[in-house]
């Protein structure tokens, strides 16, 4: 059988059966591991670990969150796409990114008119 996801062929009894698709196990747990936004704890770890260790802006941040938080300080603000498309990295990759520095109150989500921009925190 095949992976819902990544399409890749997988003996059936090695399948998990995730929000309604058959997926391989790197799917499935990629699926469910997956940081959410909106998450009152999460937000409050990061901020008391950050605050603990003395870490400011993008500090201790990875690689690629760094370069995302700095696209988005430099930009004023930015969809998703325009984000992934200027870093080389997936969308989806961007989003579960950004999770991480919503985590540490350093990005949110904006609308802007019709469309949904990643934007520092704290207006400049």
């Amino acid at each position: 059988m095949k992976c819902g996801r990544c399409g890749n062929e997988v003996p059936e009894e090695d399948l998990y059966f995730v929000q309604g698709q058959y997926l391989c196990e790197d799917c499935a747990m990629a699926r469910q591991a997956r940081p959410q936004a909106c998450d009152v704890w999460a937000v409050r770890i990061a901020t008391n670990t950050r605050r603990s260790l003395g870490q400011t802006g993008a500090e201790g941040l990875t690689e690629l969150q760094r370069r995302i938080y700095d696209f988005i300080i430099k930009s004023g603000g930015a969809s998703p796409g325009v984000v992934a498309e200027a870093l080389g990295v997936s969308e989806e990759e961007v989003r579960r990114q950004l999770s991480v520095l919503r985590h540490c109150e350093l990005a949110r989500a904006e609308k802007r008119g019709d469309e949904i921009c990643l934007v520092p925190w704290v207006k400049a």
